[in-house]
């Protein structure tokens, strides 16, 4: 029976244009996460052991207060996933970025402490590809960085999803900037 996982995302609001050039990436070279989730940045997980309902009650407590805010995606890179060998190309926001470490922070100030990743914090990214090449890899991110690479987008909301094997459902979509 396949586990079931939990996840808190930010799926940033792009203008069109943008989302399509970020979706024609990901659907090049990482076809099936592109099909299954919208451009995100993980912020939690992916977790197990949690009901979906405990999970969203948790993150829902932690955002109170947390106001929208934007990301600029202004460098690309390719980083070597040490689990699985591949190669993951990432969108890398400079401006925004301390806010998503200070989100990431405060979902984890909570109850969810106990699933904090040993180790340094991940790098707030969104992937848009994985190869096995390096080489191949390197040269499309020195592309995107050669033509100045700045998308804006707003952080408005986390979106909380649940994995299943392969599936991905939607639990809840917490709006930033709720006061109660």
């Amino acid at each position: 029976m396949p586990t079931e996982t939990l996840l808190a995302l930010v799926c940033p609001e792009f203008a069109l244009a943008d989302y399509e050039q970020i979706q024609l990436w990901r659907r090049e070279h990482d076809a099936e996460q592109a099909d299954q989730l919208l451009p995100h940045i993980t912020l939690v997980g992916p977790v197990r052991g949690w009901s979906p309902g405990e999970f969203a009650r948790e993150v829902e407590a932690r955002l109170l207060g947390i106001k929208p805010f934007e990301i600029m995606l202004d460098h690309a890179v390719s980083h070597r996933d040490d689990g699985s060998g591949e190669v993951m190309e990432w969108l890398v926001p400079g401006p925004g970025r301390e806010a998503l470490v200070a989100l990431q922070d405060r979902l984890y100030s909570g109850t969810l402490a106990a699933e904090r990743p040993a180790g340094p914090a991940p790098v707030p990214h969104i992937t848009i590809g994985r190869d096995s090449d390096a080489a191949a890899s390197q040269a499309r991110m020195r592309e995107l960085n050669k033509a100045e690479l700045c998308i804006r987008c707003l952080a408005s909301a986390v979106q909380i999803v649940r994995r299943k094997g392969e599936g991905v459902k939607l639990v809840e979509r917490v709006p930033l900037g709720r006061e109660r």
